[in-house]
């Protein structure tokens, strides 16, 4: 298969190696993971790069998308040929190489804060989801909090929702750690600016596999949504789907 490869560069480490390693021809295309900050943006920006491969003169048999939900950021694409993505919230899930293993480590705290090498690499070295910067909780693609939005707006939704959940905070601080792609002292800054605060490093151990399984071709429902062409990605927001093809 010919497959485009469509990727946040958070996972630019991982996605390189299993380009080069995949039993399939991959085109890859990465996008700067700041661009999560503006949800809406990064719509517009994956929506106009899937639009590009009709005048691309490439035949491709599938776009893949390296990304979750991620702040409801793939909503309504739409691709003229089959589009796959995990079914995930957020690339947490990805890190950790499926559902189950997410749930394992963060079950009761879904918005936790964590890093990585390429969370770290990808915010100019500095840990921004742990330091200074609020990170996008997953709870901006619950059903909850999606109610509120089309009752009240997307401001009033966060007013709402930080009201009636305060953050919670633990003391703990987490790094997803990935054997054989810790090479930018990501790691080691890390566990240095945790030194100088109140909070314990816990390590969890991350995955490769659904990012392998992605670009070899490996698609079964329970991991992956894969849409017909022309039909949207919509949301079902749930821990299993996650997402779902709708019109």
């Amino acid at each position: 298969m010919l497959l485009k490869f469509i990727c946040c560069d958070v996972f630019a480490r991982v996605a390189c190696a299993l380009s080069a390693s995949s039993p399939h021809v991959v085109d890859v295309d990465f996008v700067p993971m700041l661009e999560h900050n503006e949800p809406r943006k990064l719509n517009k920006i994956l929506q106009d790069k899937i639009d590009a491969i009709k005048t691309s003169g490439r035949k491709y048999d599938a776009v893949v998308l390296g990304f979750g939900l991620c702040g409801n950021a793939v909503i309504g694409l739409s691709c003229p040929v089959p589009m796959v993505i995990p079914r995930a919230h957020d690339c947490c899930t990805v890190h950790m190489g499926s559902r189950e293993k997410f749930l394992a480590a963060f079950e009761g705290l879904l918005s936790a804060r964590w890093c990585s090498t390429g969370y770290y690499e990808r915010c100019n070295m500095i840990n921004r989801n742990y330091f200074g910067t609020e990170q996008l909780s997953t709870y901006k693609t619950s059903a909850e909090y999606m109610s509120y939005v089309e009752k009240y707006g997307e401001d009033n939704a966060d007013y709402i929702w930080q009201s009636l959940h305060p953050p919670i905070e633990t003391d703990e601080a987490v790094y997803i750690k990935i054997d054989g792609f810790e090479h930018s002292g990501a790691f080691e800054n890390y566990g240095a600016e945790i030194a100088k605060t109140d909070k314990k490093l816990k390590i969890v151990d991350g995955d490769i596999s659904m990012l392998r399984a992605l670009l070899d071709g490996d698609w079964d429902e329970d991991r992956f949504l894969t849409v017909p062409p022309n039909k949207k990605i919509a949301g079902v927001y749930d821990l299993r789907y996650v997402m779902e093809a709708g019109e």
